[in-house]
């Protein structure tokens, strides 16, 4: 349930020639959300494979005080965690560091003010930015993410999960259960379709994923 104190506008998003804006279909949510940025779009792609994150919702309005008046700030996203991860609901910030460091001041003056308004409302405030991951992340998820996205053959996923008897390449798995190429393919899918709910595991930040990459069962360390 979301906080009270914050009001949640449906989001017009604004036609720009300096950012890139649209709707990113969000799983977790059930529904598109709108972002104005791809930095935006990146924050919302990193909340779908963060497991304490339940919902989050575009454009919270809260109101804060600064320098002696009130006003309603909009926020760039609300985030609710699960009951289970113990962690407070989060009011996030987007922002380029190259924005950041170019209005340093005013900027830090505006996010005391909202850190107060989140605190005092039992939640807290943290900023997200394009050096909060790294780029190779990003497209891992990006990649991944399709597979949440899209409907997958699924009849392969416990034979996958108990072939797995230490770390393999994918190619390797697919190859060693698929008895036709279509069925490599299927395997393949299905494969990137475990690993992007987390029945399986990847490196996400050494190298880019393609079927050489390595998968282990969720239990196991590589």
């Amino acid at each position: 349930m979301e906080n009270t104190s914050i009001v949640f506008p449906q989001r017009k998003i604004k036609k720009s020639y300096r950012s890139v804006t649209g709707h990113f279909p969000s799983v977790k949510n059930n529904r598109s959300v709108a972002f104005e940025s791809l930095l935006e779009k990146s924050l919302f792609l990193s909340l779908e494979f963060d497991n304490t994150v339940q919902s989050y919702i575009e454009q919270p309005q809260l109101q804060i005080e600064e320098a002696g008046k009130s006003k309603t700030y909009s926020a760039d996203c609300y985030v609710k965690h699960t009951d289970a991860s113990n962690k407070k609901d989060l009011i996030v910030e987007v922002k380029y560091v190259s924005e950041l460091r170019r209005e340093q001041q005013k900027l830090e003056r505006k996010f005391r003010a909202i850190e107060t308004a989140v605190n005092q409302m039992g939640m807290e405030f943290t900023l997200f930015t394009d050096e909060t991951f790294p780029p190779l992340y990003l497209d891992n998820l990006d990649f991944l993410y399709r597979y949440k996205t899209q409907s997958t053959d699924n009849n392969h996923n416990l034979q996958i999960i108990e072939h797995i008897k230490e770390p393999i390449s994918a190619f390797d798995l697919a190859d060693s259960l698929a008895r036709t190429k279509t069925e490599y393919f299927i395997l393949a899918n299905e494969i990137w379709a475990l690993v992007s709910c987390g029945r399986l595991h990847a490196d996400l930040h050494q190298e880019a994923l393609t079927m050489n990459s390595i998968v282990w069962r969720n239990y196991e360390r590589h």
